[in-house]
């Protein structure tokens, strides 16, 4: 694409904020009926991934019973370069209604293209329908009217911006790149483009996209020359004219900065290194590091091969950096251990530090690269352009004390969570290394760029070699992963904004055998709320509570899983025993035929175009909301699980979770000896819901491609409303014994919308258990007319 970025002239730029002013001076105030005003319809939260011609919108909300007319409208594709941002806001589930969008209730809708569609699976609390199949492409705007003549609005594949990071953090940078996260970022044949504005509105950026990777992630270049400043982020994808842009996200824009060990460099052999290999460098690599301080610098290894026996430390502000991977060798002696004590890490710091350009060999060696020292002085670590080999074998003389090497290894096994590469907190770059590792790789809050990277682990090992990934804001990608298995934090500080993209992930034979899960997590209460008022929730009196102490739970999240407005979500700020302070009240109040639970908030975790092959589950275990499986390649592996569910004392919902574009082949999956074991079978995309009402909601599996003995698959448990509000949608399967299968009893599969899929050599295309209600589901394969089984 066309890269143009251009910073406003002054007159553009005045004119500009005028308009802006005036726009937002006409628009009206009354954006949404007050909460209190009962029976009137509310939304919560309306499918926002890319819905095509024919595709299903789901709507989800409280009093949705009352909605009369659906009408949708395809918004013209005008210019919008010189225009003022306009946007329409999106229900969203965990927040109220944004009060500061521009209302086109009036306009959106009138003339020719404004088409009335039918209603589909209408309830209280959720609706379906259709975008006309003869359209095309583009933004469509939604009104919905009840009987009273009232009408909410909302646009269908408007962008929506997540997240922005850039080199220097979660921040702008003036003359730098911005990399953008969200959906509907990409759309074929015209190019997005950005806009941030000043808060004090006398500033105004526009950037064009320089590279869009996918519907998820583009960048763009930030001009030289900007006030550094506080500013809104808005969005356009090219699609849907003036008012189709996305809500804004606040965004910092900094003056660009030069790492502290730039300043001065220090070589090793000037502190007596000799690089042959033989002599213990240790004490001059050590000399070399405590000269770079305080000021900070780069510790030089030229080439050669360099024996250590002990452990080294960076300081903050220092860079230890070799000739290149191919010239400079650090190795380890495990024989000689510096005062014949192992290291926890044979390399540390606490922040601020970096390691370039090194191949580094160590054996019998717990940590390689770790971060030491309280987590509010973790972070802002590069490693980039290393090779890393280590493995749980000692030297050939310990080896022959079999009781030592025994020993030694009931150590190592011991520590197995506390070895390998351990790194922790905001702006970490690991780029272009090749990691061969006996222990972790374990990346734990943290911000930034994994980029282009090999991580194996090292066959002489533990079985519990494992990564876990706890995401604050994390690009992963164009990496390979050969492991045991990746676990992404769950935590009550929750793992969020997650952009993990075209890695391959071979041969995952042990443990789980997970090739993504969000394993773990918990709760503390599920059951009914004792009183609401405003941004305060009280438990009921006797309430049966799980770890639940004065602000354990502060930043986990009060779900309303069941009863009235249920599909929402809030923040807990803070709480008592008995009181929790919510970030903002519910748009519908939870009352008593309501129950919530108190569990851990993941959202906004976005897996593209990845690769598995001979692994278990792709899976979101336990609580995830708005996140995305896109594009995912998987053969002979479990599938794919979007699993809402009671686990570890904690009813966990997974909440519109979007499986699209998907393609699973050779489905024939064995897990452990292929018999007797749960997981075994056939590959398949699985919707589930145990442990009460209301776990899985509004999943989207749609444009998915299933061939040999591959299918789609509820599986939830016997609770009523276990799995509802699903859309099973365009996706094509190819030689199976059966399609899609809906399992459950009763209701416990409710509200589910299987509509225009395509089946080739599939003995049974649908399939639901003997019990399920034939009302719980909708079945519309021609796109218009229900069919039977």
């Amino acid at each position: 694409m066309t890269r143009t970025c251009l910073y406003m002239r002054p007159a553009a730029m005045l004119a500009f904020v005028l308009f802006l002013y005036t726009a937002q001076a006409q628009q009206p105030t009354n954006h949404s009926l007050p909460r209190t005003q009962q029976g009137t319809p509310q939304l919560f939260q309306v499918t926002t991934a890319n819905t095509r011609p024919g595709d299903a919108v789901l709507v989800r909300g409280e009093y949705l019973d009352k909605i009369t007319q659906v009408q949708v409208s395809r918004l013209p594709d005008e210019k919008v370069d010189n225009l003022p941002p306009g946007y329409v806001p999106l229900p969203q589930a965990d927040a109220l209604p944004d009060k500061d969008g521009t209302d086109k209730r009036v306009k959106a809708l009138t003339g020719a293209s404004a088409a009335t569609v039918d209603r589909l699976q209408q309830n209280a609390q959720s609706l379906k329908f259709m975008v006309p199949a003869s359209w095309q492409e583009g933004v469509y705007s939604v009104r919905l009217t009840d009987g009273s003549n009232q009408t909410s609005e909302f646009y269908v594949n408007v962008p929506q911006v997540n997240w922005v990071i850039s080199e220097e953090g979660q921040q702008a940078v003036s003359g730098g790149y911005l990399r953008i996260q969200g959906k509907n970022l990409l759309r074929k044949g015209v190019s997005g483009q950005a806009v941030l504005i000043s808060t004090d509105k006398k500033r105004v950026v526009r950037a064009r996209v320089d590279h869009a990777f996918d519907d998820y992630s583009v960048s763009v270049n930030i001009p030289a020359g900007i006030p550094a400043g506080n500013y809104q982020l808005y969005y356009h994808n090219g699609l849907g004219g003036k008012t189709a842009w996305s809500q804004p996200l606040a965004v910092a824009i900094a003056a660009p900065s030069q790492p502290a060990w730039d300043k001065k460099t220090f070589n090793v052999k000037d502190y007596g290194a000799k690089g042959d290999g033989v002599t213990d460098e240790t004490a001059a690599f050590r000399a070399a590091l405590a000269a770079a301080q305080p000021n900070g610098g780069t510790v030089f290894v030229p080439g050669g091969r360099y024996m250590l026996t002990g452990d080294l430390v960076l300081a903050p502000n220092t860079q230890l950096k070799g000739a290149s991977q191919a010239q400079t060798q650090l190795f380890w002696n495990p024989e000689h251990w510096d005062n014949g004590k192992l290291p926890a890490s044979l390399i540390s710091g606490t922040h601020h530090f970096a390691i370039t350009n090194l191949n580094i060999w160590a054996s019998r060696a717990w940590g390689i690269i770790m971060q030491t020292g309280p987590a509010p002085e973790q972070g802002y670590v590069t490693l980039e352009n290393l090779i890393v080999r280590q493995t749980a074998q000692m030297g050939r003389a310990m080896y022959q004390v079999k009781a030592k090497r025994d020993s030694a290894e009931a150590e190592f096994n011991s520590k197995w969570n506390k070895t390998g590469i351990i790194l922790r907190g905001p702006n970490i770059k690991v780029r272009n290394c090749d990691f061969n590792s006996s222990g972790m790789y374990g990346f734990s809050g943290v911000s930034g760029f994994i980029q282009h990277c090999r991580f194996q682990r090292n066959s002489t090992g533990t079985n519990q070699s494992y990564m876990v990934i706890h995401p604050k804001g994390l690009i992963f990608e164009d990496c390979y992963k050969q492991a045991d298995g990746y676990g992404y934090a769950s935590t009550i500080d929750e793992s969020h904004d997650l952009y993990e993209a075209r890695n391959t992930i071979p041969f995952d034979y042990t443990n789980d055998r997970e090739v993504m899960t969000l394993d773990g997590g918990g709760g503390a209460y599920a059951g009914p709320v004792g009183s609401v008022n405003g941004v305060t929730l009280t438990l009921p009196a006797g309430a049966s509570t799980y770890q639940w102490t004065a602000n354990k739970w502060t930043g986990g999240g009060v779900f309303i899983i069941q009863g009235k407005g249920a599909g929402q979500y809030r923040r807990i700020v803070s709480h008592t025993l008995d009181n929790i302070q919510l970030d903002q009240p519910f748009a519908v109040d939870p009352d008593a035929s309501s129950v919530i639970s108190i569990t851990t908030i993941r959202k906004h975790l976005y897996f593209v175009n990845n690769e598995v092959t001979d692994g278990g589950a792709y899976q979101l275990y336990g609580s995830a909301q708005n996140c995305v499986i896109a594009g995912l390649k998987m053969r002979r592996s479990n599938g794919i699980i979007s699993r809402g569910s009671l686990l570890y004392h904690g009813k966990q919902p997974n909440w519109y979770i979007d499986i699209v574009d998907c393609e699973l082949r050779e489905g024939n999956y064995s897990h452990w000896f292929g018999i007797n074991d749960q997981h075994s079978g056939y590959q398949c995309i699985n919707l589930i819901g145990t442990g009460g009402p209301g776990l899985n909601i509004g999943a989207l599996v749609r444009h998915n491609q299933l061939y040999d003995y591959s299918y789609i698959r509820t599986s939830p448990g016997a609770e009523p409303n276990s799995v509802t509000d699903a859309i099973i949608e365009d996706n094509s399967i190819t030689t199976a014994p059966k399609g899609i299968m809906l399992g459950g009893g009763g209701s416990s599969t409710s509200s589910v919308l299987v509509h225009d899929n395509h089946y080739t050599d599939v003995a049974k295309p649908m399939d639901t258990n003997p019990g399920l209600k034939a009302a719980s589901y909708l079945r519309m394969e021609d796109g218009k007319t229900p069919a039977g089984k």
